[in-house]
């Protein structure tokens, strides 16, 4: 009774407080300037001209040391969509023999290239790619100075974004339109958009140091990566140098600069007192607090208070935070909910809301899944999304608890298993274009996350932890593939119930999730004084691309009005029987799919009436204790002649199956091996079992 009390009181309590569900977990939520994982139609024009073959270049970029003049952007009259910049990059050759190096810059006007010192005109530049001719050959190890002295003119704002004081950016929650408070200007660059604004090796796959110096008006605020270096004025303009010394990828690069004001606290790890983190935090003015603190206000203060707690709870399930610093900037408008770049996330005005905390604790896991480790190419990109999606959930259970985080991931499920367009496309190999385009994004962020999700359920918290944690220290500061991935989980956990190899080749490389169909019968078994439940297991997928077949780690639930009880199989066939015991006699079945993505019906449990005293009135089964190349005698004591008999074996398969039309069967069990069968008889609406042992 306490099992099922248990689960009742949870179900009521999902019902009594859906209110206080995030806004990602509302089905029909839509708030205002948040748009999850969604780019708009006009937007996805511009990401079909992206991605550039992922080829590792011949060098590997050391520093960014980057200078930009924001000052005339920030400050002219009209607007002017233009800004200077110089980028001094070193690198290490990773060939020998190299005469010609490449670097990704597109629209940018290129006045000047200084290779160690020494000018040069002996490049080409063709709006994409910046073909650079060396002075002479360069060997395996050399390094090189590349300063690029360039403009950005405003060609093509994508990369570099800059929006007026009092432009409307729509309406809010309560109907009233909304206005920027103040000019604004920042960058966007995932997946390959750093190119639009700096010259660089706009690949994941090639982390550098950075240290980057913008210049602005006295009046405004610049933030950018790392720690605040320094801040040096004159009469009309500020410089601010943000650096770091953590290895980094260009489309985590970014600046933002805005009339901004900020408030800082420090998150203490209680288990290093010693060691603070600051978390700074960068919003309009008018924005800093309120005495509201619903969803219908701006209230910073109130928005970000989780952070310092999500912090501590990410830092004990996967590794103390491994950066200097942690900031917030709300940026608007902003065509994302959140970006996580490294150390300085920029999320969308609206969450200062209120409501946003799992898009807050999804940006603050990617410095642990996307930024620390970080996927090696786009393919990869579920390894990151997938990572903080899921890592929303492990927030969810941090203040809500187990049942909390299973629900999280069950609707994080839904909202992928609900547009069965998405069944034929596999997660790994969707079109670069759409990654991030609606619905594809339910591949990448969604589906993704039940990668993470099924590993912890089939191999056990103890486990999967531990191998987690393993993972992040390994590949510290460094790319991740599905290769390694799968390596790392064969070398931490050489005998899964599932072998990895199957179990990401079926869930990234293969389109579609397991659908099935569900039934199940129960006897009472006198001799063990329990009832056996026999349950048969059905996938029914089918379509283009669409796996036939998924090797699951099963959780399947009985119960009754009093008594629930879970058990995990493995279904590792398209049509498959299972046999287990409980003490109590389940009315009903079901797959769990909070911990398995798949769906299934519910059924009811049809039970079997034993063949013993009370029965043997209406038929008898003689002998049930016998030896190969023996009968069974099946006497009908004239209850009727149209009959169905079906012999299982232990397994719950099927081996003979008879129909019968009349009072006597003689069953020939000649053919069969010594062990125990069970003999399943229908007849006149009713259904009869008997054990039968063979010895």
């Amino acid at each position: 009774m306490k099992k099922i009390f248990l689960l009742l009181n949870f179900i009521f309590a999902v019902i009594n407080v859906y209110a206080q569900y995030p806004q990602f977990m509302l089905k029909n939520g839509n708030f205002f300037e948040y748009r999850r994982n969604q780019i708009s139609n006009n937007e996805l024009k511009r990401y079909q001209k992206l991605f550039g073959d992922q080829y590792k270049r011949n060098y590997d970029v050391l520093s960014y040391d980057l200078k930009l003049d924001w000052t005339e952007a920030l400050s002219s009259e009209p607007m002017k969509y233009s800004f200077s910049g110089k980028n001094n990059i070193t690198l290490v050759f990773t060939e020998p023999s190299v005469n010609q190096i490449e670097l990704d810059a597109r629209n940018l006007d290129i006045n000047k290239i200084i290779l160690n010192n020494r000018e040069t005109i002996n490049y080409n530049y063709n709006n994409d790619i910046l073909k650079i001719n060396l002075d002479n050959s360069y060997q395996l190890g050399d390094t090189l100075s590349v300063i690029i002295d360039y403009k950005f003119t405003g060609r093509d704002t994508v990369g570099f974004y800059l929006f007026p004081k009092n432009m409307a950016v729509g309406y809010g929650p309560t109907g009233e339109m909304v206005y920027t408070e103040e000019r604004i200007a920042y960058t966007m660059s995932e997946p390959e958009d750093a190119r639009y604004w700096m010259p660089c090796n706009d690949r994941p796959n090639d982390k550098a140091r950075s240290s980057i110096k913008i210049k602005v008006p006295k009046d405004y605020t610049a933030v950018s990566n790392g720690l605040l270096v320094s801040k040096t004025e004159d009469n009309e303009t500020i410089t601010y140098h943000w650096a770091d010394t953590a290895l980094i990828s260009t489309y985590l690069m970014a600046v933002a600069a805005s009339k901004f004001v900020s408030y800082n606290e420090w998150y203490k790890d209680p288990r290093n007192p010693n060691d603070s983190i600051e978390l700074v935090y960068y919003v309009w003015e008018k924005d800093l607090e309120n005495e509201k603190t619903d969803w219908t206000v701006y209230n910073a203060k109130n928005a970000f208070k989780p952070t310092s707690f999500i912090i501590d709870l990410y830092s004990q399930k996967y590794i103390l935070y491994p950066f200097r610093k942690y900031g917030q900037v709300a940026i608007q408008p902003f065509y994302f909910g959140g970006m996580e770049h490294q150390t300085i996330t920029f999320v969308n005005r609206s969450w200062l809301r209120g409501r946003s905390q799992s898009g807050i604790a999804h940006e603050l896991a990617h410095h642990w899944i996307g930024n620390l480790v970080t996927c090696e190419d786009w393919q990869n990109i579920w390894f990151n999304e997938g990572g903080a999606t899921w890592s929303e959930a492990i927030w969810t259970e941090g203040w809500g608890g187990y049942q909390w985080y299973l629900e999280y991931m069950n609707s994080v499920g839904d909202q992928y298993r609900d547009r069965k367009s998405l069944m034929k496309f596999p997660i790994y190999n969707i079109p670069t274009n759409y990654i991030f385009s609606y619905p594809y994004s339910l591949l990448v962020y969604n589906k993704a996350s039940w990668i993470y999700h099924q590993l912890r359920i089939m191999l056990g918290d103890e486990v999967f932890f531990v191998a987690l944690r393993k993972l992040l220290i390994k590949y510290a500061f460094s790319n991740i593939n599905l290769e390694k991935f799968q390596q790392h989980f064969e070398e931490e956990v050489p005998k899964p119930p599932i072998p990895f190899n199957i179990f990401f080749n079926q869930w990234l490389k293969t389109g579609g999730h397991p659908i099935y169909n569900i039934s199940a019968q129960t006897y009472f078994d006198e001799m063990k004084n329990k009832y056996i439940t026999n349950i048969y297991v059905k996938q029914t997928q089918t379509g283009e691309n669409v796996n036939p077949l998924f090797v699951t780690y099963l959780p399947i639930v009985l119960f009754n009005s009093d008594n629930i009880v879970e058990n995990f199989v493995i279904n590792n066939q398209p049509e498959q029987s299972f046999t287990l015991e409980t003490e109590f006699i389940p009315d009903s079945i079901f797959i769990d799919t909070r911990k398995v993505l798949a769906e299934s019906n519910r059924a009811k449990v049809n039970f079997l009436t034993s063949i013993n005293e009370k029965n043997s009135q209406f038929i008898s089964v003689f002998p049930t204790i016998t030896n190969p190349n023996s009968y069974i005698n099946i006497n009908f004591n004239k209850f009727g002649n149209n009959s169905i008999i079906q012999l299982y074996n232990s397994l719950g398969e099927l081996v003979q199956e008879f129909q019968n039309q009349n009072e006597f069967f003689n069953l020939y069990i000649g053919n069969l091996t010594v062990g125990v069968y069970y003999l399943r008889i229908y007849c006149d609406n009713k259904i009869f079992s008997q054990k039968i042992i063979i010895q």
